[in-house]
């Protein structure tokens, strides 16, 4: 008797191996479903900017293990990965607080140099004060004109001194609050980033298609999504290591960028050695026209990292957007056509000719 396991055939003898895993599997989810509620127990940022590419290869290699061991090392891979990503978003909010906490400290020394000007002047009125009450009880006219004059004079710099420490608090918080506005920004780009390339990641590519669908539809103009492959990556990464696979997704990225460098050009890594670009308010003909010259230009250019030279090809599926279409159909269109260029020989492009 025969049964199906993980999509394969084992013999009834496996049931023990079989039993092992299933034992072990539970072991370890549990263990890491408590490891995911202490994280989340103790940082509330969103659960959706962890790089859902990353955790879900991971999570596939779980799936295809076929010994406890393999499993075991798959989950604690699983683990670390989740709690790096964990790791690096408390870090962004802690420097985030860490500014906020730096203003309310600078704003407290504001109100503490205040306090401090009005003590003094404090001390400046009880003297003019007791000099004034001297004046009238003397009856003197020239000790009562030298009175309402210091008077005056000590209005004046009073004033004088509130205005400067004024200004100086102004100032200071505008530099302080710019300064805090800077860091955010540049915090939400870098949660928007690819690590590895730095173009655009899918959560970032997700939030501009659906945007980009939406005017286009509401526009009546076209927009053109186009898929890229590179081609035989996975022989790239046996041959020379996975170090030297990263630093050709670096380079192609790049390649990319100065090749779709219009504003309204978007440039995402999708997974993988899948990247997009989103070509806003642009027809077929011309997103054609930029990835015929990309393909020539991809296949003519060598990649050097020290003593390795390679040169790659890729495979490209260009869909252009529909009336009444959502996001999911028009990528699932991207990719039928990526596909068929990879059919057809891999190093070329295929355009979606139903709509041109």
């Amino acid at each position: 008797m025969e049964k199906v396991m993980f999509g394969k055939k084992s013999n009834v003898s496996d049931d023990a191996k079989t039993a092992e895993l299933q034992s072990e599997t539970a072991g370890l989810w549990g263990n890491f479903n408590r490891r995911v509620s202490e994280i989340l127990s103790t940082n509330k940022v969103d659960l959706r900017t962890l790089p859902a590419i990353s955790i879900q290869a991971l999570v596939d290699t779980v799936i295809q293990a076929k010994t406890a061991v393999d499993l075991r090392v798959a989950f604690e891979k699983l683990q670390s990965t989740f709690e790096q990503a964990r790791s690096q978003e408390t870090l962004h909010l802690n420097q985030y607080i860490l500014g906020l906490r730096s203003l309310l400290w600078s704003s407290l020394n504001q109100v503490m140099d205040q306090m401090s000007v009005m003590n003094k002047e404090s001390e400046q009125l009880d003297g003019l004060r007791d000099k004034m009450v001297r004046a009238l009880d003397s009856d003197d006219l020239l000790q009562l004109k030298l009175a309402v004059k210091d008077w005056v004079v000590l209005q004046s710099s009073m004033s004088q001194e509130r205005k400067r420490l004024a200004n100086e608090t102004q100032t200071n918080y505008q530099r302080q609050l710019s300064r805090l506005q800077n860091e955010l920004y540049l915090t939400q780009t870098e949660l928007k980033l690819d690590g590895l390339t730095q173009v655009y990641n899918r959560k970032a590519f997700d939030s501009e298609i659906a945007k980009t669908l939406q005017i286009a539809q509401l526009s009546g103009r076209t927009s053109c999504l186009l898929l890229f492959d590179i081609d035989h990556f996975k022989h790239v990464n046996d041959t020379y290591g996975h170090p030297i696979g990263d630093k050709v997704l670096q380079h192609f990225a790049k390649l990319i960028v100065q090749n779709f460098p219009s504003r309204t050009d978007f440039v995402a890594r999708y997974g993988g050695e899948e990247f997009v670009v989103i070509m806003s308010d642009c027809d077929l003909k011309e997103a054609s026209e930029k990835a015929q010259r990309f393909v020539a230009l991809l296949r003519k250019t060598t990649m050097t990292f020290g003593s390795v030279s390679l040169r790659i090809t890729v495979s490209i599926g260009i869909a252009g957007s529909r009336s009444f279409e959502k996001t999911d159909n028009w990528i699932k269109r991207a990719d039928v056509l990526l596909y068929q260029a990879k059919e057809e020989g891999r190093d070329c492009y295929i355009v979606d000719v139903a709509a041109a």
